[in-house]
């Protein structure tokens, strides 16, 4: 008899305990579902998605505004050596080109003067003379730069050939030689510079003795003009061979009062 009342017992407690457990879960599903949910399509949904946006981009964009004012004093920097560095390098140029044109390594033009000098056009040479008098030789070549540099002149060639300072104008047999170039008479000289001044020194009766002799005595032909309009001058086509000079720190750098224009290339 305990054993059948038991039995119903033990059922009821399960089945009550199984109708709790339902009736949780109805609870908890009913209290999910209610929770109110967007849709992706609903203008709710979409608002929300465009304020969590707007919000990222401002939270960037005050990242960015405060990276451009960290950059801003580098940038400043950077700009400041940038055209320091400029401005260096302008007067270094500069310099270059200055010392290129006094160097004679740029063709130049300006105001200039014509000189011809040329063999003796004596055709019957006396038995009694020299022949030699009667050709333009090497030293009188030299004399007539030299008077040239005197005058002011700024800048020289002879047939072509670009007088610089490692210029050498020297004879070989009857052959004269400029820079190491075989010339031949005429010689044909521009000059650029003072065409009244390097005509006054050309003229000046004290200068160029010897060759004026000789153009008296034997016929030598010298003659010098103005060239109209601008005279050029040829860049120096050699190469600066300098082997035992070297710049001295303690002197000073030579200025250019040249009035020539480099001729561009």
């Amino acid at each position: 008899m305990r054993q059948r009342r038991t039995v119903p017992r033990v059922r009821r407690q399960t089945l009550g305990l199984t109708v709790l457990a339902i009736l949780l879960g109805v609870y908890i599903t009913a209290q999910w579902q209610s929770k109110p949910r967007l849709a992706a399509s609903s203008p709710e949904y979409r608002r929300e998605i465009a304020a969590t946006t707007i919000q990222r981009l401002e939270a960037e964009q005050t990242d960015l505004k405060r990276l451009i004012a960290d950059l801003r004093p580098r940038l400043a920097a950077q700009r400041q050596a940038a055209a320091s560095g400029e401005r260096e390098l302008a007067d270094l140029t500069h310099a270059i080109d200055e010392e290129r044109l006094l160097a004679g390594a740029v063709a130049v033009r300006g105001p200039g003067v014509r000189v011809v000098v040329d063999d003796s056009a004596t055709k019957s040479i006396p038995a009694k003379d020299d022949p030699a008098l009667y050709i333009v030789h090497e030293y009188q070549l030299r004399d007539i730069v030299n008077s040239l540099w005197a005058a002011g002149a700024e800048a020289i060639s002879v047939n072509g050939e670009r007088i610089v300072s490692p210029t050498s104008i020297y004879c070989v047999g009857s052959t004269i030689l400029v820079n190491d170039t075989r010339t031949s008479p005429p010689y044909e000289f521009i000059v650029i510079g003072d065409q009244a001044r390097i005509e006054g020194a050309l003229a000046d009766s004290t200068a160029l003795k010897s060759l004026k002799n000789r153009v008296k005595a034997y016929g030598l032909q010298f003659s010098y003009q103005r060239i109209r309009g601008e005279a050029t001058v040829s860049a120096f086509s050699g190469s600066f061979d300098i082997r035992y000079a070297r710049a001295d720190a303690a002197g000073a750098t030579a200025s250019s009062t040249t009035q020539v224009t480099a001729v561009p290339k």
